[in-house]
Order: structure tokens, then sequence, then C-alpha cells
């Protein structure tokens, strides 16, 4: 083959490369983009609407729960620490706006001190007049599934009782906390309504089945011992939803 020839071919292969790469998508010819962060502008790396992460929270007197255990009702957890002056002038209004009204109404609240011993926990909750539980996060392992490293200690997390983050604050601002106790609120009174309709189905079904059931017949008395015992609950029930009525927020 000549010099002529090999031109020819060198020419045509160059041709049919040129045409190959001119074919395939822009996307494979360009770099991927580089992923975003995650973490909002307050530090969180989670956000309203996220199931919550997975936790097992240990107190000091070495007891502990999880989020496991907790689901099915209202959680609150506030982080904190001893050392945090902006949580040092939040403490006394959660405990006495939202703890002392709304435990009443099955809100698990707990505040989770970031990185301090059991005994410095301990004694900070006694400075703080503190009737809710502080459970420790040596490490600030808890912390982290829900912020960066770098964030700031004081924030809240609402979860309603399916696991999910309803509501994220930072820092101590009078109208997100305003929100926030608004937010507590209706959850409660819509877990309160799910829990008052489960037993009027219940109610219903054992007042129809007792219609058809034999006079003085074990099954019947059993039905009517199950009957009283959720018209009890329900009675239980009706006085948490006017007690709610009563401390509606504005």
């Amino acid at each position: 083959m000549n010099c002529g020839q090999n031109s020819i071919v060198n020419f045509s292969f160059l041709l049919i490369f040129a045409s190959n790469l001119l074919s395939k998508p822009i996307a494979e010819t360009q770099s991927k983009p580089k992923q975003t962060s995650t973490v909002d502008n307050r530090g969180y790396i989670v956000k309203t609407g996220d199931p919550s992460p997975d936790f097992i929270l240990e107190f000091p007197d070495g007891s502990s729960t999880s989020l496991e255990q907790l689901k099915g009702n209202v959680v609150m957890l506030q982080f904190t620490a001893s050392w945090c002056s902006v949580c040092r002038e939040e403490m006394p209004h959660i405990e006495k706006d939202i703890w002392r009204l709304y435990r009443k109404a099955g809100l698990k609240l707990i505040g989770i001190d970031r990185d301090e011993p059991a005994d410095i926990v301990t004694r900070f909750a006694k400075e703080m007049k503190i009737s809710y539980p502080l459970a420790l996060d040596l490490g600030a392992n808890i912390f982290y599934k829900f912020a960066e490293e770098e964030a700031g200690v004081t924030r809240n997390i609402i979860i309603n009782p399916e696991g999910q983050i309803v509501f994220l604050t930072r820092l101590f601002e009078k109208n997100e906390f305003e929100e926030m106790i608004r937010v507590i609120h209706f959850q409660l009174v819509k877990n309160n309504n799910s829990e008052m309709n489960r037993l009027e189905n219940q109610i219903s079904e054992l007042e129809n089945d007792l219609k058809f059931e034999l006079n003085f017949s074990p099954e019947k008395y059993k039905k009517k011992r199950s009957l009283f015992k959720l018209k009890h609950e329900m009675r239980k029930v009706n006085r948490l939803q006017s007690f709610l009525n009563r401390i509606k927020p504005n």
C-alpha cells in the first residue's frame, strides 16, 4: 500500500471516529455534575416530611427508649447542652408552655444533651428545674443523625405518630416557638381523633354483635366486658379532647 492509500485510510478512520463521537449523547461526553449538599442553611441534614432517623436514647439512670418504642405518639426531641446559653433561655419555656400542658395529652418530650457525661446532665436538669427527661448523647451520635457536625446545638424536632418529621426549629425565636406549639397541638388532636374513630368502630361492631347473642352465653358476657372497657377508654379520649379544646393555642 502506497503513501496515498495510507492517507486515504487514515482520513476515513478519522471521519468514522468523529462521527461516533458526535453521535453520543452530550451527557456521556461531559463529566457528571457535583451532587448538591443535603445540609440546609440551618445545619439540618433532614427536612420536614422525612422519616425520622432511627435512634436509641439512654438516660442517666440506665433506662432507655428508641424511635420504635416511641412510635404511635407525638414526639418532641430537644437538643441541648449545659454550656449553651440559648438552650438555657429556651428550656424554661419548654417546661412551662409545652411539657406541663401537653404531657397530659400524651406528648413524649425528651431533651438530648450533646456530648456530656451523666453527672453533668443530671446536674444540668436540676439547675434548669425541668421535669422532662434529659437523655445522653455521648459523641453527639444522635445529633449527627439530624444535623451536620459543625451545626449549633439549639434545635427542636417534632415527630408524628407515624415516625415522620413534621417540624424543625433552630435557636429560640418567639414566632417559630409559638408555631411549634401549634404544630404539637394539631398533631395531638389528630392522634386523639384517630383513637376516637378506632374506638367508635369497635364499640359499634360489638353492640351489633350483642344483638344476636343468646342470653347468658359465655360469649355474650365476654363481649359485654369488652364493650364496657371500650366505653371507658372512649370517656378518657373524650375528656382529652375537651382538654385540648380548652388549651388550644392562638
